[in-house]
């Protein structure tokens, strides 16, 4: 049979974009949407998380598994650090939403980047993990986080004009030579607003779809 992926979202806006990218990188799998739509909002709160949502998230990747999942993508780009900790309990391959993302900024080490995110915390928490990541590689990036207010409710309400109109002002402000899409529910923009902006930019569905692919080839 074909293999079953489970993506856990934050959001139902993040539903089409990594559909669109299983499509294109992985056309054989089966997913498995399952929503939590508070797991961002409660972050954001918070401004951190906190043990009960790490917990929220460990439930939600052990009811894929349960069900049967061959692995585990979580759509929400605060949870990355539950990985961590998931794949120390469980068996079956659990996948951050951006890790595959940031190996590829480190790749094409560009001198000054901007983190595009839909809520303050996911700006902070992406550009902190980037950084980190950046350094780890010896790369000299300068990354800089950007709340861009309003695309949360661009990207729900599917208003792709919309949001790439709110990514490219708040794009423009500063000079960068790579933008990056922190979040799965906005990277439905990134082609128009490469293109808008002159500037390329790099959004996390392909690569984690294409890193699934890979890692339940080799299985």
């Amino acid at each position: 049979m074909s293999p079953l992926i489970a993506v856990v979202h934050s959001t139902p806006a993040s539903i089409t974009p990594i559909a669109a990218a299983f499509e294109a990188e992985f056309p054989d799998a089966r997913l498995w949407n399952l929503i939590d739509d508070r797991l961002g909002p409660d972050a954001d709160a918070a401004g951190t998380l906190t043990p009960g949502l790490r917990d929220r998230m460990l439930n939600l990747i052990r009811h894929g598994i349960s069900g049967g999942a061959d692995a585990v993508v979580m759509a929400c780009s605060m949870y990355g650090e539950v990985r961590d900790l998931a794949e120390k309990l469980l068996v079956t391959p659990v996948f951050s939403s951006d890790a595959d993302m940031m190996d590829e900024i480190a790749r094409m080490a560009p001198r000054r980047v901007a983190v595009l995110a839909s809520l303050p915390t996911a700006t902070a928490d992406t550009s902190a993990r980037l950084g980190d990541r950046l350094q780890r590689s010896g790369v000299d990036t300068e990354v800089v986080g950007v709340y861009c207010e309003g695309a949360a409710a661009a990207a729900a309400a599917g208003d792709l004009t919309r949001l790439v109109d709110t990514l490219t002002a708040a794009a423009d402000t500063g000079t960068f030579d790579l933008l990056c899409l922190a979040q799965y529910s906005l990277s439905p923009a990134s082609a128009d607003l490469a293109a808008k902006t002159g500037v390329p930019v790099v959004s996390p569905t392909h690569l984690a779809a294409r890193a699934v692919a890979t890692r339940l080839a080799r299985s």
